[in-house]
């Protein structure tokens, strides 16, 4: 339906006038509607703020996007592949070696206390980051160029003019040493080049090994040397004992015939019976020794020795003089305080000859063995830097920057 429109003389409207009369229309509706919502009024005076609001694409900009593609291209991009090689070790005790035992009489143990091997398993963690061993790489492997290639990347690149001590720390990063507390011992090497990982690793665990033999020899030979020393003491006590014995019937005698005589069969009865011990001793040696060891030679120089003890007392009972009394009770008294102290001794010397055998059987053998558990296998990718984690992180931590931001401008507002 068209609606024919007329001006005040009737006559119908141009085209032109029509058309002002269209649009005239509609700008009073158009008033006329703002008039009455004034909520969209509002509404185009925040979006106006918004369209003059630079701040928060400044914050986006640099809170989030700039820093999320630098760590894209430095985690991505710029940093070099590392590869991993990984070997587990343990030592392990011989069988028999190193059983935990406390000290015998004389001071010295038999076997190898389980600390020990504990002890020994910190101190190859601590040794393979220490400077010695970065020194004893540098004699067999070129350390410093393997490091400082001009393809590695310069955040991770080592300055081969740099001293020592600047290697030690750089090489602290390049190497991970975990011991467990079951004993496994794990040496993580990492470098630039797969073959060299491996190769590094490799050297590692060979001084490792070399310095586990130099601590359980060193600890074996001590023990030996220990023992021999407290032998020797145990040897010239007993000595100067049977020299204060001899000294003492040679100076003043006996007392008279009847105690004489009581004295000699009282002294022959107990040397004899501490050669019947002895030789019951030498007896159970020589199953397991040889004649020519010392411990053997000992025994039959004293059981000797307690021969000749005996002849010579029961020569002294038959030419003695009944008149003779120029001993006095209180050389008798004497007598009998060195008596004790020399079995005393004895028994003590007779320990430390034991200790020194036992001492000597476990410096011939070894007593605790470098046992690898996993052999280093030469890397076939590379395991470093975690480039998707460390991206992962780096948006994350953008994204968190910039919403707080963005809430913290609020909340001033």
């Amino acid at each position: 339906m068209t609606i024919d429109a007329r001006n005040p003389e009737g006559q119908a409207l141009s085209p032109a006038d029509r058309s002002r009369m269209i649009g005239e229309a509609l700008r009073q509706a158009a008033r006329v509607s703002r008039f009455s919502n004034p909520n969209k009024s509002g509404i185009r005076t925040i979006r106006a703020q918004k369209r003059r609001d630079i701040v928060t694409p400044l914050l986006f900009l640099f809170l989030f996007a700039i820093p999320s593609v630098a760590s894209a291209v430095f985690f991505g991009l710029y940093l070099s592949d590392r590869y991993v090689t990984e070997a587990k070790f343990a030592l392990r005790p011989a069988i028999g070696g190193a059983e935990k035992a406390a000290p015998d009489q004389i001071g010295t143990s038999s076997s190898v206390p389980a600390q020990m091997i504990a002890q020994d398993s910190m101190i190859i963690g601590e040794y393979i980051k220490s400077r010695p061993m970065i020194e004893t790489l540098e004699r067999t492997l070129p350390l410093r160029q393997m490091f400082s290639r001009d393809t590695i990347d310069r955040y991770s690149r080592f300055d081969p003019e740099k001293p020592i001590e600047k290697l030690v720390r750089y090489w602290g990063d390049r190497v991970h040493v975990s011991v467990e507390s079951s004993g496994l011992i794990q040496v993580a090497v990492n470098a630039f080049d797969p073959d060299e990982a491996l190769a590094l690793n490799r050297a590692v665990l060979a001084e490792s090994e070399r310095l586990v033999n130099q601590l359980t020899a060193k600890a074996r030979n001590d023990a030996l040397a220990e023992s021999e020393r407290e032998m020797k003491r145990a040897e010239e006590r007993l000595t100067k004992l049977h020299l204060a014995v001899r000294d003492l019937r040679n100076r003043d005698g006996v007392l008279d015939a009847q105690k004489a005589n009581d004295t000699n069969l009282k002294m022959i009865a107990e040397i004899r019976s501490q050669r019947i011990g002895l030789a019951v001793k030498l007896s159970l040696l020589q199953r397991d020794l040889r004649d020519d060891s010392r411990s053997i030679q000992d025994l039959k120089a004293q059981i000797a020795q307690l021969d000749e003890t005996i002849a010579r007392i029961e020569r002294e009972a038959a030419n003695q003089d009944p008149d003779q009394r120029r001993v006095l009770s209180a050389t008798l008294t004497r007598f009998e305080e060195l008596d004790a102290e020399r079995k005393t001794a004895e028994k003590y010397y007779a320990a430390t000859i034991a200790a020194r055998e036992r001492s000597r059987m476990i410096a011939d053998r070894q007593i605790e063995f470098f046992s690898m558990i996993v052999e280093p296998v030469r890397a076939e990718s590379a395991q470093q830097p975690r480039r998707t984690l460390f991206i992962a992180i780096s948006v994350a931590l953008s994204a968190l920057a910039f919403g707080g931001a963005v809430v913290a401008r609020k909340l001033l507002a």
